[in-house]
Order: structure tokens, then C-alpha cells, then sequence
């Protein structure tokens, strides 16, 4: 078979590929994250991809796909083959690449082979026995005690429970990976994005399945802030090689709020020392941020490089299918039977963070107790609405239904909306892709430069009352038609909802221009 016709046997089997998972998840995971090629003398579909946590994630979730739609393009069965190959994605993925290339113990000439088990769930890896833990050598580390009881009762949250979605599914595989597989590519992993996205839940859920996989291993689970007032307590006590010996005979260490450690020199390199001295040991690292290391000002050059030298990921905000998930998944665990659509009101309701889903839930869930203890008699319109499109009761407790939730939402006043400016818009776009003022002002044509101009000028339009000519004035423009074509432009790679890698993303797949547009968007009024 010639390389043409191999070539366009590739593309259609892609394009039946893209139908089966869809356009937006074959965007993310295969059209920047994998490069297929079909050999016919040997009947096999060749999948490269840039690390193991994407190779583990495509054959996990995608496997069964790709071999239907090799099967129904070619009329027979084809061999699936999947090979970790970082110098076929460039400099774009090297960061995600680099610990995976060295870390990785097959060749890349050897496949990674099909788990076959149908019946595993979709998103939970498959615990084999070949990738649970053995028991450690104790003889080294019985000088220091496991993790204390007041270390266990931080852990709050499990992975069981974490709601994946696109806008976190990668971080969620790499935290399975980090436990599971002993030589994983993924140590150390850094998982960075916005306040109430589920950094925690991801650190404490790797802290307890860690726990699980072996019992007597010494973890540790802390905030950037507790570390740095224990390393200055040990300075001023004179206990320094104590609390030392505390971190560096660890099994896993799990450090929220990172940044913390901003600014404090003689902290950050404390923690080098430490990062070296278990990394050698062969610990592993977790840690959570806001923001990714290299946006992190005051981290020095050296724990940046430690910082990337695994895997960076980060969790963005959930779409609105994820968000109603996680309305059901909070409801549900507060004993709360809510309608479909009364599930859907409050995702849309509750754009932020988590954290907003849960105080709205914990709202509703008092207003519900104080209005059944309440009511002698049902009133006019009835506040617990009984429909077939309920989600399952918790007990004997009725559904929730509108009435209830238009009273509650009726009750909060609505918040003060600031004056939106062009000013303000070009602020936050600027700090979200990372460019400068000075550089969307000018006449750069840079693709990262030029995707933030549009943007400035879409979302001033649909957030300003600013004509075309006023937008072209504020941004140096002389004639608005360029203006206009930037944000026609917008408003039509949003109907194909184009994915995107913006500047400064260290993960391996991309976000849909929509997910950024919404992301910009709240940060703006949030204002």
C-alpha cells in the first residue's frame, strides 16, 4: 500500500472516529494529542502519543472506538498499537514530555497492550495486581512515625466521589497515575487552577488511595502556609534536623496552596532540599496551586524547574453538563431529592467555583427543613413538586421543586453589577492569555496576540455598549472594519466552538474557544 492511500485511510478513519466520541473530546485527545497512521501490510493502526498518562487515558476510554472505526473503514479487524513518542509532538508538549521519555520502562518500540476488562468504569483505572504496591522495607524508616491522626482527619475527600469532566478529566487520570503506577512519568504532578476547582479534593483523594494501596506508607498531607510556619518554629526551637527527618522519610508528600512559598527564600530552598532528598528516595510529590509555576512571581528559578520537571495540569472551570453533575453529586450527599430542571436552574445559577454550589445547596437544604417543619397545610402552589423527572428520592423526602428554589433565589439579593469598561476587559484578557496591554494595542500579528485582540473586541461588544468606531479608537485602530472582522471572526470559530492551546498551557490537551470565552467572562464580572 502506497503512503497515499495509507494516508487517506488514516483521515477516514479519524473522521469515523471523531463521530463515534465526538467532535470537541476527538479535538482534545486526538487531534493535537495523537498521530494515527494505518499500516495495511500488517493491518495495524499505529496511535503515538506525547506521554504515558495520555496513552493510558485513550486506551482506558477510547480503545473500543478506534478499533470499531478502523474495523468499519478497512472491513476487517485491525491492531490497535499505542506508543509513547514525545519527539513527535515538538516543544509545545516537552515539559509533559520530558519525565515521561525518561520515566518510561518499555521501549518505544513495545505497544502498550490492551486491559480488556469491559466491565471497568469509565473514568477509574483498572487496579490490577501487577500495579498495586508491595509493602516497603521498614528497616530504614521506623525512626519516624506515620502520618499522625490529626494528618488523617484532614483527608476529607476521595477520588471515588470527584465528578470528571472535560474541563478536569486529565488531572483526574494523572492523580490515579501518580498512585498507581510505581515508575510513573507523572512525579512529580502539579495541578494548578482557580479557587473551589477541585485542587484539594484531587490532593486529599490521591493522599487516601495512597493510603489504601499501602497501609503502612508514611504520608503527608499539608498547605504551603503550615509548612512554612513549621520550617520558621523549627528554625526558632533549633529543631531543624527534626522536622527535616519529619519530611525527607516520606512516602508522599501532598502540598496545597503552594504559592504560599512565594517570596520566602530560605523556605524555598528547605523545600528543594527536601523535593531532592525524597525524589531520590523514591517518594512521591503532589502539589496544588492557583496559578502554574511559571506564572507564580517570587517562585525561584530552581523550584520552577523541579515544579516541571513531571507533569503540570490544570483544572478549568466545568461546563454546564460537569456542573450539573456536581448539583446532583453535593444534593445527593446532603440528603436532597432535587427535579432535572431544578438540578439545571441551579448550574446555571452557580457559575463560579464549587464552593458556591455547596452554599447554595446548604441555603436550600435549610430553607427545605425550615418549610416542612413549618407547613400545617400544602399551600397554593406547591413547594415540594412531584415529576417523573426527579432524581432518585433520599428516602421518604420529596423532590424539590421550582417553587422552593425560586423562593430561595427570590431571597438573595441580587448583586451590585459594576460598570463593565473596555479597561476592565482588556485587564483580564491580557492576564488570561498572557500578553500584555502594549502587545494588543499594537500591530503584532502573533497568533496569541492577535486571538487576544479579537477577543477584547468580542467580548467588549457583548459587554460594553461601545460602537465599532469607539472599540477602534480605544484600541488604536484607524478604520473599524478590522474591528468588525475580528468580531465576526469570534462569533463564528464559537459556532465550531474551535479548541485551542493558548500560551503558557503546560497541559497536553486544549480548551474550546466557548470554555475560554465562559472562563473570561466570569473573571470579568466577577470584576
Amino acid at each position: 500500500m502506497n503512503h497515499t492511500s495509507s494516508h487517506a485511510i488514516t483521515a477516514r478513519i479519524a473522521q469515523r472516529l471523531a463521530g463515534e466520541v465526538g467532535q470537541q473530546r476527538f479535538n482534545m485527545w486526538f487531534d493535537r494529542s495523537a498521530r494515527m497512521n494505518y499500516h495495511g501490510d500488517t493491518q495495524q493502526l499505529r496511535v503515538a502519543v506525547p506521554n504515558r498518562v495520555v496513552a493510558d487515558w485513550i486506551d482506558r476510554n477510547f480503545r473500543e472506538q478506534l478499533t470499531r472505526a478502523a474495523a468499519d473503514e478497512i472491513g476487517e479487524q485491525v491492531a490497535i498499537s499505542l506508543y509513547v513518542e514525545p519527539g513527535a509532538f515538538g516543544a509545545e508538549f516537552a515539559a509533559t514530555s520530558q519525565a515521561a521519555a525518561a520515566a518510561m520502562t518499555a521501549p518505544k518500540s513495545d505497544a502498550i497492550a490492551s486491559t480488556g476488562n469491559s466491565k471497568r468504569s469509565k473514568h477509574a483505572p483498572a487496579r490490577t495486581a501487577s500495579q498495586s504496591f508491595q509493602s516497603s522495607s521498614q528497616s530504614s524508616k521506623n525512626s519516624v512515625p506515620r502520618s499522625s491522626a490529626a494528618d488523617d482527619r484532614q483527608i476529607r475527600y476521595s477520588l471515588d466521589d470527584f465528578v470528571v469532566g472535560p474541563s478536569n478529566e486529565l488531572a483526574f487520570s494523572a492523580a490515579h497515575q501518580l498512585v498507581e503506577h510505581e515508575h510513573g512519568a507523572v512525579n512529580p504532578l502539579f495541578i494548578h487552577g482557580g479557587v473551589g476547582l477541585g485542587k484539594t479534593h484531587l490532593l486529599q483523594g490521591i493522599c487516601q488511595l495512597f493510603r489504601e494501596r499501602k497501609p503502612d506508607a508514611r504520608i503527608l498531607y499539608t498547605t504551603g502556609e503550615k509548612f512554612t510556619n513549621e520550617y520558621l518554629a523549627s528554625m526558632a526551637n533549633r529543631t531543624q534536623e527534626q522536622f527535616r527527618q519529619k519530611i525527607r522519610r516520606l512516602d508522599l508528600l501532598a502540598i496545597d496552596d503552594v504559592h504560599f512559598l512565594a517570596g520566602k527564600e530560605k523556605t524555598q530552598q528547605e523545600f528543594l532540599h527536601s523535593f531532592d532528598e525524597i525524589d531520590l528516595g523514591g517518594a512521591r510529590v503532589v502539589m496544588a496551586s492557583d496559578n502554574a509555576p511559571k506564572q507564580i512571581k517570587q517562585f525561584s528559578a530552581a523550584l520552577v524547574s523541579r515544579c516541571i520537571r513531571g507533569l503540570v495540569v490544570e483544572v478549568r472551570s466545568p461546563d454546564t453538563p460537569t456542573r450539573i453533575r456536581i448539583v446532583k453529586a453535593l444534593a445527593q450527599r446532603k440528603g436532597l431529592t432535587l427535579l432535572e430542571s431544578v438540578l439545571a436552574v441551579l448550574a446555571s445559577r452557580c457559575q463560579g467555583s464549587v464552593r458556591e454550589i455547596e452554599g447554595t445547596l446548604a441555603k436550600l437544604h435549610a430553607l427545605a427543613n425550615l418549610t416542612d417543619g413549618r407547613l400545617q397545610s400544602p399551600p397554593t402552589a406547591p413547594l415540594f413538586e412531584q415529576q417523573e423527572d426527579a432524581t432518585m428520592p433520599v428516602g421518604n423526602t420529596a423532590p424539590i421543586g421550582h417553587a422552593l428554589v425560586n423562593r430561595l433565589l427570590s431571597g438573595e439579593q441580587s448583586p451590585v453589577k459594576k460598570r463593565i469598561n473596555f479597561e476592565r476587559i482588556l485587564e483580564v484578557v491580557c492576564d488570561q492569555l498572557h500578553v500584555t496591554k502594549a502587545q494588543v494595542l499594537g500591530s503584532q500579528r502573533v497568533k496569541q496576540i492577535v486571538l487576544a485582540r479579537s477577543l477584547v473586541i468580542f467580548l467588549t461588544r457583548q459587554l460594553t455598549t461601545m460602537s465599532y468606531p469607539e472599540i477602534s479608537s480605544a484600541i488604536n485602530k484607524n478604520s473599524h472594519s478590522t474591528i468588525i472582522a475580528a468580531d465576526r471572526r469570534i462569533t463564528e470559530q464559537l459556532t465550531d466552538d474551535t479548541p485551542l492551546m493558548t500560551q503558557g498551557s503546560m497541559d497536553t490537551d486544549m480548551i474550546p474557544l466557548s470554555e475560554l470565552v465562559e472562563r473570561i467572562k466570569q473573571e470579568i464580572l466577577r470584576g
